[in-house]
C-alpha cells in the first residue's frame, strides 16, 4: 500500500490479515516503489494524492518498468472520487479504483477479484479458442481476435471471459458487474470504460475494434458471427 496516510493503513492492516491479507505499507512513492524492487505484491493500492509525486505518476513508473516492479494490478484508492477522476484512472490502466472512505469488505472484494486469476508471466493453464479466432489467455493476461493480438488487465479479461460465456447473448452494465468482481454500488459507468479500452486496444494494433457490440439501450454482446 503506497499511502502517506499511514494511520489508515495501520488501522486496516490487522483487519485485512483476518480476510488472510497481508498489508505492507510504505508513506511515499519513493519508499513504495522500492519496495516493489524488492518484493513484488499480489496486488498494490495506491492514493493519487502522495508527497513528492503525483500517483499517476507512481502509476507509469510501476508500468514502465515490469521487470523492475513487477505485474501486480493496481487497485487506486482516493479521495478524488469524481466520475471523470475515476474514468481518466482507468483509462489510463489502472486494474480498479475505489474511492475513500470505502468499506473495509469492499477493499477486500475488489482485492480478491483482481488477483484471482493466475500472473501474467505464469504459463496459461488453458486458452478457450473461437471458430472466428476469438483466443482469451488468462494466463497471460492475452486477448485474439480475428488473428490479432494484445495485452489487456484482469478487469477486461474478465469482463471479455463474462460476454464469451453467454454466446452472443445481451449483458447490461448491471449483468457484467457481478462477473468482473463488483457489486451493485459500484458505478456502471466502469463497464463502458473496460468495453472503451479494449476496443482501443485492437484498434491500435490495427485490428477490429468491433470485438464488443454495444445493443443500444441494452448492453453489450459478443458479434453473432463467433457462435456459428
Amino acid at each position: 500500500m503506497i499511502d502517506d496516510d499511514l494511520e489508515l493503513g495501520e488501522t486496516i492492516a490487522p483487519m485485512l490479515e483476518r480476510y488472510g491479507i497481508a498489508l505492507r505499507l510504505a508513506g511515499t512513492p519513493q519508499k513504495g516503489l522500492a519496495m516493489l524492487r524488492e518484493d513484488h505484491p499480489d496486488a498494490v493500492l495506491l492514493d493519487m494524492m502522495l508527497p513528492e509525486m503525483d500517483g499517476m505518476e507512481v502509476f507509469r513508473q510501476i508500468r514502465a518498468a515490469p521487470e523492475t516492479y513487477g505485474h501486480a494490478p493496481i487497485v487506486v484508492i482516493s479521495a478524488r472520487a469524481e466520475l471523470t477522476d475515476r474514468v481518466v484512472g482507468l483509462e489510463a490502466g489502472v486494474d480498479d479504483y475505489l474511492a475513500k472512505p470505502f468499506e473495509l469488505r469492499e477493499l477486500v472484494a475488489r482485492l480478491r477479484a483482481i488477483t484471482r486469476l493466475p500472473p501474467r508471466a505464469a504459463p496459461a493453464p488453458g486458452v478457450t479458442p473461437r471458430r472466428d479466432g476469438l483466443v482469451l489467455d488468462a494466463g497471460r493476461l492475452e486477448a485474439t481476435f480475428n488473428g490479432v493480438r494484445v495485452a489487456v488487465t484482469e478487469l477486461e479479461m474478465q469482463l471479455l471471459q463474462a460476454l464469451q460465456s453467454v454466446r452472443g447473448r445481451v449483458l447490461s452494465r448491471a449483468d457484467l458487474l457481478p462477473r468482473i468482481g463488483h457489486g451493485p454500488q459500484s458505478d456502471p459507468a466502469l463497464v463502458d470504460t473496460l468495453v472503451y479500452r479494449i476496443r482501443q486496444r485492437f484498434r491500435a494494433e490495427g485490428g477490429n475494434a468491433e470485438v464488443i457490440l454495444t445493443v443500444r439501450g441494452q448492453g453489450y454482446r459478443i458479434p453473432e458471427g463467433i457462435w456459428t
